[in-house]
C-alpha cells in the first residue's frame, strides 16, 4: 500500500510539473552527440533518465543524468554522474572530474568544481565560486 501512495504522489509532482511547462518532457533521452543524434531534442525536459554515449544537452532533467559530457541549460534536480558535467542551476549533485554550476545547492565532488552561487558542499582538488563560499579553496568548500 506504501508503494502505490508513493508511485501516485511522484505521478501527482510529473503532471503538475508538466502541467507548470508547456514544453514537452520525456521519462528517458538518449544521445550519442547533440544534435543530431539525440532523442529528444535539446528544448525538452527529461523526467527520469538522460543516458550520453558522446554529447547530450537537454533544457532541464530531473533524476539522473549520466554519460560523457552532460549538459543541462536550465535545472537539474537530482544526480550528474560525468567525466564533464554543465549545469545552470544545480539542485543535487553533480559527479565528475569537471563540474560547472552557475548555481550550485546540493554537492559538487570532483577534481575541479567551479560555481557562481554555492549553498552547500564542493569536495575536490580545486574548488571555486564566485558566491558563497571562499572564492578558491583546495579540498574541501562550504557555502551557505
Amino acid at each position: 500500500m506504501k508503494k502505490l501512495l508513493m508511485a501516485v504522489a511522484v505521478m501527482a509532482c510529473v503532471f503538475t510539473a508538466s502541467a507548470e511547462d508547456s514544453r514537452p518532457w520525456l521519462p528517458l533521452g538518449i544521445s550519442l552527440v547533440t544534435p543530431p543524434l539525440q532523442l529528444p531534442s535539446p528544448s525538452h525536459t527529461v523526467f527520469g533518465a538522460m543516458i550520453n554515449i558522446g554529447y547530450g544537452q537537454v533544457d532541464n532533467l530531473a533524476v539522473l543524468d549520466l554519460g560523457l559530457i552532460n549538459n543541462v541549460t536550465d535545472t537539474m534536480t537530482g544526480l550528474e554522474l560525468a567525466p564533464v558535467n554543465l549545469v545552470g542551476t544545480c539542485l543535487g549533485a553533480q559527479v565528475g572530474a569537471l563540474n560547472i554550476a552557475s548555481r550550485t545547492v546540493g554537492l559538487q565532488l570532483g577534481v575541479l568544481n567551479m560555481t557562481g552561487d554555492l549553498h552547500g558542499v564542493q569536495l575536490g582538488l580545486i574548488n571555486m565560486s564566485s558566491s558563497g563560499g571562499a572564492l578558491i579553496f583546495p579540498i574541501l568548500n562550504l557555502g551557505f
